[in-house]
């Protein structure tokens, strides 16, 4: 073997001694007295078969922990060093100091960050009142916008209305009289020309009514082009005038509106930025109050004081020094664990041939020295829903962690979490059936087997196995009450040597094949396996069992097979000086259960 692998497996090894030896010495010092009639002489390496009852129990260990803990961060989002601290394992109330971070860079801010609050308010201010008078300025312009379309449209109706009208009668009335004046004028001329030769009027009045004709044809040839360079020209021009007066009015208006909306955004957006740059550092300033408060841990909760470097102390990554004064604390780094002591739960691993057979509210002790090996009377809360490996020491092995809740007891201040502990679950309970030892039950290949006395020696009897606690396994054949059986291997002069019995293996539910090799009948395996490797023949070496061949507990079956299986691969065959390490008291039929 390689030494690193020798290393390994020693102290394992060792272990398992220990449990076995401790088993054994259990059992012989709790085995239960054989009834009327049956033989009595044993001794430490015997044991008589005995018809008797008893508790299917299992052994797991573990460690306490607190069914209820507050993690405790550190919630400042910057590095800073602890400026003080409450020693570790004091038992502390709701509401008490437990750290104090340095938090002068975040006090400095905090008064920075005051003094701009304050220069925000003004600029908020300001420019509250200058969106507040640009919206009395875009009223008053709109206003003088919408007076000028108002009057320029007044202007073109009155014109329109009013002064072209006149206007027009005017020339009207101006050509109808140059016309008429004309007409009496002409009529007035031919008259006068006739009375003239007649010698009734004189040369010079008739002169003067030809003057009165030329100058009314004169005016009515006047009116005629002042009423056509009306129509045709002055007309059109003040129209024109009118109509762009009226226009130049309107775009005007639609430019203030226009103004006055831009105007009023840009002020809109100044006040409205100003006010996001207040809600900005009103938010900055809330949260550095936050981190000023942050820098002062308080304890949520009633619980007991654990640094988180204790916890990591053995762990990768674990070198980063104790929690004390000085030391620097990073963001969100854990730095205390309040665990809640006064409900404690054992997490202990129990194997996974057995895990099955657990079940919560089930009853269980749990044992841990660290109170001078106190006792505590505990319920199943919760089995783990993975198993977990083993790891590099043991790859193979898998196992489920189970939660159990200690009750309350007054001697439960006593205990903290990561105390060792040891838990005896009680799985089940047997009634009146034969059992023997389980240091008696061996194997060989899929035949278990029991050295029963014959004579001064001792011989292989094949049988079937029930169910099986840590000290007594139940046999459904092969031996009967009052039997004597070895609880060691046997040396080869005390071992009768031979081929099985085919009978006996018949009764115990094996046959043999056509090699003449046992197996088992009907394809039905094994019911339990032997506490410890034992040889196939007489004084023979046991062979090393295969993972194939280990023992697989069932719901009807919680065996031993962790043991088992850990023993048969690592210890050889030794008599065992039996020293118990625990008390287990089997029930027997003269015993009532509790």
């Amino acid at each position: 073997m390689p030494p690193r692998r020798r290393s390994r497996k020693l102290p394992i090894a060792i272990g398992l001694l220990v449990v076995l030896a401790g088993t054994y010495g259990t059992y012989r010092a709790t085995r239960p007295a054989p009834t009327e009639g049956q033989d009595t002489r044993a001794t430490a390496d015997t044991a008589t078969v005995l018809k008797t009852s008893f508790d299917i129990t299992t052994l797991a260990t573990g460690e306490l922990e607190a069914k209820k803990q507050v993690e405790l961060r550190s919630r400042l989002e910057q590095q800073t060093v602890v400026q003080e601290i409450i020693p570790e394992g004091t038992r502390v109330k709701a509401g008490e100091v437990l750290v104090r971070l340095n938090s002068d860079k975040i006090q400095t801010q905090y008064d920075e960050q005051l003094l701009q609050i304050e220069t925000s308010k003004s600029e908020l201010i300001a420019a509250e009142n200058g969106y507040n008078i640009q919206v009395n300025e875009n009223s008053n312009n709109l206003r003088n916008a919408t007076l000028k379309v108002t009057l320029a449209e007044l202007s073109l109706s009155q014109w329109l209305e009013g002064e072209v009208k006149t206007k027009r009668e005017a020339n009207r009335l101006a050509l109808s009289q140059s016309k008429l004046e004309l007409d009496r004028l002409a009529e007035k001329l031919i008259r006068s020309q006739k009375l003239q030769e007649q010698g009734f009027l004189s040369k010079d009045e008739l002169d003067r009514d030809e003057l009165d004709y030329i100058k009314a044809q004169s005016a009515w040839i006047k009116a005629q082009l002042d009423d056509k360079v009306y129509e045709e020209y002055q007309f059109p021009k003040d129209e024109k005038q009118k109509n762009g007066d009226l226009d130049q009015a309107r775009s005007e208006l639609t430019k203030v509106k226009m103004n006055a909306e831009i105007d009023l955004a840009s002020k809109a957006a100044s006040r409205n930025n100003r006010r996001t740059q207040l809600t900005i550092r009103e938010n900055t300033l809330a949260k550095l109050k936050q981190q000023l408060d942050a820098s002062v841990v308080t304890a949520p909760s009633d619980g007991l004081v654990v640094y988180a470097t204790s916890i990591r102390r053995n762990m990768w990554g674990g070198g980063e020094g104790p929690l004390q004064i000085g030391r620097q604390v990073y963001p969100n780094e854990l730095l205390i664990v309040l665990p809640d002591t006064s409900e404690m739960v054992a997490s202990v691993q129990v194997h996974e041939s057995l895990a099955g057979d657990v079940k919560p509210g089930m009853a269980a002790m749990i044992k841990v020295d660290a109170v001078g090996g106190k006792t505590f009377q505990g319920t199943v809360d919760s089995i783990g829903v993975l198993a977990e490996a083993g790891g590099w020491r043991d790859p193979d092995r898998r196992e489920y962690t189970v939660k159990i809740k200690l009750d309350a007891a007054d001697e439960i201040v006593a205990l903290k979490p990561s105390m060792r502990c040891e838990a005896r679950l009680t799985l089940g309970r047997v009634d009146d059936a034969i059992a023997i030892p389980v240091q008696g039950v061996f194997s060989d290949g899929p035949v278990r087997f029991t050295y029963t006395k014959s004579g001064s020696r001792y011989e292989r009897t094949p049988i079937r196995i029930g169910k099986r606690s840590d000290t007594y396994a139940e046999v459904l054949a092969g031996v009967t009450p009052g039997s004597t059986v070895l609880l060691r291997d046997p040396t080869p002069s005390e071992v009768l040597a031979g081929p099985w019995d085919k009978a006996r293996l018949e009764l115990a539910g094996y046959s043999l094949d056509e090699k003449g090799n046992p197996v088992v009948s009907g394809g039905r395996g094994p019911r339990g396996g032997p506490p410890k490797t034992s040889g196939a023949t007489s004084g023979a070496k046991p062979p090393a069992a295969k993972p194939t061949e280990a023992p697989v507990a069932d719901a009807a079956n919680p065996d031993t097979s962790k043991v088992e299986t850990e023993a048969s691969k690592i210890i050889e065959t030794k008599p065992v000086d039996p020293k118990p390490v625990a008390t287990v008291t089997p029930k027997t039929d003269a015993t009532p259960a509790k």
